[in-house]
């Protein structure tokens, strides 16, 4: 989620980030509602969703196809989530960046992301009234929002991954596709407890002409992705994305989004 780099993939992760605050001066104050900035559904402490009981997964016995329409069954009967969403990125010099954010999703397509760290605060909401990304910054710029669309240079992550290609339901869609008619390789299934685990080399999702490494790790107790990997063709690790206390159908307000 390999494409040629002048920069390291973190750093230009938060290009949009440091982009937005240089040009905030220029931005005129708009009068466009803002998101609230304390409506956030608060989870509980952190701890892994495999660290709970687990319910059987039923008929497993390393069969894809009932691992996959378990998770699609599963996604149907979901209204909205929240999860404190960790993204691990590996650089090649050895060292890792972090970071987090609360995500918030309700079906049809609302979602909302509250920076927890490196950048606490930053608040983004799609969609907007015109379909574009509410941007809205903290401290002494906390006035100023920004309407960006879902392409805008400011948005741009190395993987090209859109906020609307954020969601559990793209991402198990994704998963069908990448050991099915996009696999490049054999697939392996293993388990634990907890967990069930499939890896394969499949066409990148969102990087056209380029193949991963993936690592799909599902929630035994919630039949939901938990924990994607992410590693080149050949196994070098690129990032991981935990789905930390994953909560669904926790009645999340509309207000959340306005």
């Amino acid at each position: 989620m390999q494409t040629q780099r002048t920069r390291g993939p973190a750093a230009r992760r938060h290009a949009w980030l440091w982009q937005l605050l240089l040009a905030a001066g220029t931005v005129a104050l708009g009068g466009c509602s803002q998101p609230h900035a304390y409506s956030v559904i608060q989870p509980a402490p952190i701890a892994r969703v495999e660290d709970a009981e687990s319910a059987p997964f039923a008929a497993f016995q390393g069969d894809v196809e009932t691992i996959l329409k378990q998770m699609e069954t599963s996604y149907e009967e979901v209204k909205d989530y929240q999860a404190e969403v960790e993204v691990i990125l590996f650089e090649k010099d050895g060292s890792t960046k972090t970071e987090k954010s609360l995500y918030t999703f309700k079906k049809p397509k609302w979602i909302r992301l509250d920076s927890l760290s490196p950048h606490p605060g930053i608040i983004m909401v799609y969609p907007d009234r015109k379909g574009k990304v509410l941007v809205k910054l903290q401290g002494l710029l906390s006035l100023l929002t920004f309407h960006l669309r879902l392409d805008d240079p400011l948005l741009r992550t190395p993987s090209g991954q859109r906020m609307n290609q954020t969601d559990l339901g793209l991402l198990i869609r994704n998963i069908r596709h990448s050991v099915t008619d996009q696999r490049r390789g054999p697939v392996s299934v293993s388990e634990d407890k907890n967990t069930v685990q499939i890896k394969v080399l499949a066409d990148d999702h969102f990087r056209e002409g380029v193949e991963t490494t993936y690592q799909f790790v599902m929630s035994k107790q919630l039949r939901l992705p938990v924990e994607v990997g992410i590693s080149t063709a050949d196994g070098v690790q690129e990032g991981r994305i935990i789905f930390r206390n994953l909560r669904t159908n926790i009645n999340v307000s509309d207000d959340l989004f306005q």
